[in-house]
């Protein structure tokens, strides 16, 4: 087998991998658990949006951690490219204060994916996840 091939292969393995762990909650975005921590990062895809990535953020928390909805979740490294998702544009969140710790923040008026340690509950943040249009049908 060519070095190539050998390479395709590999990476077609670690994608297909990647994928496994892989967790879609609202919005259909994807989740990346960070291995052998509660850290995780949301892909920034679909033209999603602050309100749509921690509103993945926070089903995370709920759905997968199984973590009430007072905790908080804080931005672990703002929004970057990452070397879990091959490149594309993440951001990582953790149930555990990071430094430096920006002052909680419940107001609804700015959601920050680029500032660490800032944080919002899963309430809160799951409060987001009210702007889907699916959730509008099922109203009616």
């Amino acid at each position: 087998m060519t070095r190539l091939a050998r390479l395709a292969l590999l990476a077609c393995v670690t994608s297909l991998a990647t994928q496994a762990q892989a967790y879609r909650p609202g919005f259909d975005l994807t989740v990346i658990p960070v291995q052998a921590s509660a850290e995780f990062e949301v892909v920034q895809e679909h033209a999603a949006g602050p309100r749509q990535v921690w509103c993945a953020a926070a089903e995370h928390g709920r759905d997968v951690l199984r973590l009430p909805t007072a905790t908080r979740l804080y931005i672990a490294r703002g929004r970057a490219p990452s070397e879990l998702a091959g490149g594309r544009m993440t951001v990582r969140f953790s149930p555990t204060p990071v430094a430096p710790v920006a002052p909680p923040q419940d107001s609804p008026y700015t959601i920050s994916l680029r500032d660490v340690g800032f944080s919002l509950s899963i309430g809160h943040a799951r409060s987001y996840c009210d702007d889907r249009i699916e959730d509008l049908f099922d109203r009616f």
